[in-house]
């Protein structure tokens, strides 16, 4: 009997001070890593308060740990635009946010603001403004009562989006900055100042890399002459590339 007692009150310590130890442990988690400041990197397409609100609806938020722990190891729900979310701590109380955003090949005019879409067709984001870089897309037909942001732009052709990707692609390539790109009945359509191409609906590749020495050719040749440049069926044996002036020059 006493050596039972002993060993209780040997234990009983030893409970008391793990007890203590995971109490503490628990208030420098509580409280230690309060989150007291969010920096935000690498957002365009929203500001940083629209990211930061995005992180605080949560009640638990209020936790750096926490919000390290769900945006690095689980897969939470993320902004329509954004690919994904890094999380660091650059200490307990100030988090980190290194913001991947999913890249944006055009924008349509909706209902007077613009709606941004990625190589999918899938509507991202509607702004009041332009993002740089960013093709303005026309003649693309779809039902504007069906946009609904995170799904596919309601069209009827879909692999439009495939050739729009395409070409952004090409321009970004070639350093090429188009005023407006129409996809009217398939086929692409870019817009330089006052000369319009035809690029036609493939080999667009071969065919941007045209564009540029042909519109400093145009410079020369037909300065402040407006017109079309027939590349749509440029395949890269063609020696001709016509161009046609308006009727009105």
């Amino acid at each position: 009997m006493k050596e039972k007692k002993h060993r209780k009150r040997k234990i009983l310590p030893v409970l008391l001070g793990t007890v203590g130890v995971l109490a503490l442990a628990g208030l420098i988690v509580v409280f230690g890593f309060r989150v007291r400041s969010v920096e935000v990197e690498g957002n365009e397409y929203y500001s940083d308060n629209s990211i930061i609100s995005w992180i605080n609806n949560d009640d638990l938020a209020v936790n750096s740990l926490y919000i390290l722990i769900r945006y690095n190891l689980t897969s939470p729900e993320m902004p329509t635009a954004v690919e994904r979310m890094e999380i660091s701590l650059k200490n307990p109380w100030t988090v980190h946010v290194q913001v991947r955003e999913k890249q944006m090949v055009g924008y349509v005019d909706y209902d007077d603001s613009y709606l941004y879409f990625d190589h999918e067709g899938t509507a991202l984001v509607r702004r009041k403004k332009i993002v740089e870089g960013v093709p303005h897309v026309e003649g693309l037909a779809f039902d504007a009562s069906g946009v609904v942001l995170g799904e596919t732009l309601p069209v009827d052709d879909e692999s439009i989006f495939e050739k729009i990707t395409e070409v952004s692609r090409g321009l970004e390539k070639y350093k090429l900055a188009p005023d407006r790109l129409s996809c009217a009945d398939g086929e692409i359509i870019l817009t330089f100042g006052r000369i319009q191409i035809l690029l036609g609906n493939d080999n667009y590749d071969e065919r941007l890399a045209q564009i540029d020495p042909i519109l400093e050719k145009l410079d020369e040749n037909y300065p402040d002459t407006s017109g079309t440049l027939h590349l749509e069926n440029f395949d890269g044996t063609s020696e001709n590339i016509p161009f046609v002036p308006d009727n009105n020059e």
